[in-house]
């Protein structure tokens, strides 16, 4: 199984995330990355 880089964003997204809800420290790292904007993308690169 190819892990893609799509993927390895949204662990990364759900370990901070977690990481928030534990220790109530939370981190607006993501909040610069909307990700939605990576399907977005790739959509418009496929009808093109």
């Amino acid at each position: 199984m190819k892990i893609t880089k799509t993927t390895w964003i949204y662990v990364i997204a759900a370990i901070i995330t977690l990481y928030g809800i534990i220790t109530r420290q939370f981190v607006f790292l993501l909040l610069s990355f909307p990700l939605g904007l990576f399907y977005y993308i790739k959509d418009n690169n496929k009808k093109n």
